[in-house]
């Protein structure tokens, strides 16, 4: 019973399983399709924060960009009384870790670094012709701004402690005939920035990367640009066995059940309002960044948990409730079985009493036809005993009347043989009756050699007018062509 009961589960469930595991499939694809779009808005606006943030010191550049320095420009000797000032705005801008203005050599003409949150000290003048950001920074025009790499605060090749994130900002300095004095360089302290950027409002991961998939900041990780002070840290395509082609562009994908979401950023040559009034900046730099966001398994399985209860819940119900439907099915069918084998029996039953009717019916009909023919015989009997015993009595009685009234014992001498020729007739007759019986009985009729003139001679003695030869009767026998016949005596 149990392997019919599973075998009718099994074409009621299959199909419902399907359907069921393609719903899921459908309701997991939007799910992720959601998360991935809201990976992807969250993304964007992460990149467009970023960038936001960039105008910070992308227009504090600019304003020192655009002063008019003198002549001969000397900030620590000649014209300190014309820094003066300006050196108190630097004090009040905490993100200035280092201010610096090199002339045309590359040497250092002026340097301030800051030593606390509100102090600053004049540091040791460098020469910094052979920086890659110095020699970036003399191919600047007017009106264009060079952005470096975020990294670490190196001092003398040495990665300075504690940690300092920092972009240097770059821009070419003009006297008030518009001779290029050099440049100036800020050392734009980022942890503020890259701080912001960590914090999520989902909990999910974030990565900032440059152009070499590093990564400058994350949320996994407590330092900023751990690639610089651990080897461990892998660049973000390789700890994750992901092609690099696919942080080069933007992007939103699956990926063993990780959402990423990336948004490439490329400063450089975007222009910029300026706030000075000296039209567009023209941002020059050599690195590139990727704001990336990752919705891990953890929180895509937990938000999908709802989904897989729910499917689960509905197969476990629809499994109770096709097995009760086809242990109920295996039932009816067992129990229709039954009252079919029931039914058939009663139904040779009673065509086996149909036709023991039938052939009673016909043997009652035999027995009545049988009894018809027995009545019709009986009747035919009775008349042929009457019949044929009417004339011999009819001549006994006749003869015995006249021996009763005869006188004469001659007469009555003649009279007796009379009576008993009436006598053997009557015997005969008796034997020919017996014979009639047996052909009732339904016994074989015999056939035999019939002489006919003889049988007529032994009829003429059960009449009386025969036996007394009376002169008014006369039996005329013509029977020439036809004197015996095979048939039935009787």
């Amino acid at each position: 019973m149990w392997k019919n009961i599973l075998k009718i589960f099994g074409i009621l469930y299959i199909p419902l399983l399907i359907l069921s595991i393609v719903l899921f499939l459908f309701q997991r694809k939007e799910y992720i399709k959601y998360y991935s779009q809201l990976q992807e808005r969250e993304t964007s606006i992460k990149k467009d924060f970023f960038i936001d943030l960039f105008h910070t010191p992308i227009h504090n550049i600019n304003y020192w960009s655009q002063l008019d320095y003198p002549a001969n420009f000397q900030p620590l000797d000649t014209h300190l009384e014309f820094m003066q000032p300006y050196i108190e705005i630097i004090q009040d801008i905490t993100d200035y870790d280092q201010f610096r203005i090199l002339d045309l050599n590359g040497k250092e003409i002026f340097r301030v670094e800051r030593k606390g949150v509100n102090s600053l000290s004049f540091g040791a003048l460098q020469d910094k012709s052979n920086r890659s950001y110095f020699q970036e920074g003399m191919a600047l025009k007017k009106g264009q701004i060079f952005l470096s790499p975020i990294n670490l605060n190196r001092e003398y090749g040495t990665i300075e402690k504690p940690y300092k994130p920092v972009i240097r900002v770059v821009a070419p300095i003009f006297d008030s005939n518009n001779t290029q004095l050099g440049i100036v360089v800020i050392n734009f302290k980022m942890e503020r920035i890259l701080n912001r950027l960590k914090s999520n409002i989902v909990d999910n991961n974030f990565y900032l990367l440059n152009d070499n998939m590093d990564i400058i900041t994350s949320n996994v990780y407590n330092e900023h640009i751990p690639f610089e002070v651990s080897d461990t840290v892998l660049p973000l395509n390789e700890s994750n066995n992901l092609p690099a082609a696919l942080f080069k562009k933007d992007t939103t994908f699956l990926h063993n059940d990780h959402i990423w979401s990336i948004q490439t950023m490329d400063l450089n040559e975007t222009e910029i309002d300026s706030t000075f009034g000296s039209g567009l900046l023209e941002i020059v730099t050599p690195a590139q960044w990727s704001v990336v966001h990752e919705l891990p398994p953890a929180f895509l399985h937990g938000s999908l948990m709802l989904l897989y209860f729910s499917f689960g819940i509905f197969n476990f119900l629809a499994i109770v409730l096709l097995l009760a439907l086809a242990y109920y099915l295996v039932q009816v069918r067992v129990q229709k079985g039954k009252y079919t084998k029931e039914l058939e029996a009663k139904n040779v039953r009673l065509f086996k009493k149909r036709n023991l009717l039938k052939k009673q019916n016909q043997e009652i009909s035999k027995i009545n036809n049988q009894l018809n023919t027995r009545n019709k015989q009986l009747n035919e009997f009775n008349y042929l005993v009457a019949h044929n015993l009417k004339a011999p009595v009819s001549s006994m009685t006749l003869i015995v009347d006249l021996i009763k009234k005869e006188r004469e014992s001659e007469k009555i001498t003649e009279l007796l043989p009379k009576l008993g020729q009436i006598a053997g007739s009557i015997s005969e007759l008796t034997s020919d009756i017996g014979e009639y019986v047996s052909i009732l009985g339904e016994k074989k009729i015999k056939i035999e050699h019939v002489d006919l003139k003889l049988l007529i001679d032994h009829v003429k003695n059960d009449f009386s007018e025969t036996l007394l030869d009376s002169k008014d009767f006369e039996v005329i026998v013509n029977i020439a062509g036809w004197e015996f016949v095979e048939f039935s005596k009787f």
